[in-house]
């Protein structure tokens, strides 16, 4: 998988700029079948023809369907680790988990479609196997945070990562399936829960 990253990275660095244009059409049609569709509801045509292209220009750009749907899938983590990221990093070291809280629910709401490919990919495997990789970062700023606020009791950084993931999918899981349900005051649940039971002694 490694591999073929760089590959694809490799071929966007040599694309023209209208072959990079067509490559993100590409992408931001794939979101959007596979958030209502799903994976197994979506082929390679229903894509090139969303995306007013032949087949063989979908298959010039990814060499087929799961390759396809890596690139749609990088292409929303990196949005949201841009997004997300940059509200982390000019927030107070000591703020920041509760901003990371508040700005993850508040991006994936605003982004339904990212939400569900989201899902799509954990469910189908494109999300990768490194669960280290969901809950290291989150444990790093509580760590900075408990720093910052000098706050010296025992603390499990792992453990609560791992729990504020879990709330936080939990969340934008039932605002997917309910359109209607306040994720946002949801998200002040959990930032209260970080508050109260991991940044203090």
């Amino acid at each position: 998988m490694g591999q073929d990253s760089t590959k694809d990275e490799e071929q966007d660095r040599q694309l023209t700029f209208t072959q990079r244009a067509r490559r993100a059409q590409i992408i931001d049609v794939t979101i959007e079948l596979l958030a209502e569709h799903g994976f197994s509801g979506v082929s390679l045509s229903q894509i090139a023809d969303s995306a007013g292209v032949t087949k063989p220009t979908v298959l010039y750009h990814f060499t087929d369907k799961a390759t396809l749907v890596r690139g749609a899938y990088q292409h929303v983590l990196d949005a949201m680790v841009e997004s997300v990221g940059e509200a982390v990093a000019s927030a107070e070291v000591a703020e920041r988990p509760s901003v990371y809280v508040r700005s993850i629910v508040a991006y994936f709401v605003s982004h339904r479609s990212h939400s569900r490919l989201s899902v799509e990919a954990l469910i189908h495997g494109e999300a990768g196997t490194d669960s280290s990789a969901r809950w290291k970062p989150v444990a790093e700023l509580l760590k900075s945070a408990r720093e910052a606020r000098g706050v010296k009791g025992p603390s499990d950084s792992r453990t609560a990562a791992l729990i504020i993931g879990g709330a936080i999918d939990a969340v934008v899981g039932e605002a997917l399936e309910d359109p209607g349900y306040d994720a946002v005051a949801a998200s002040e649940e959990i930032v209260d829960l970080v508050e109260q039971r991991f940044l203090t002694d």
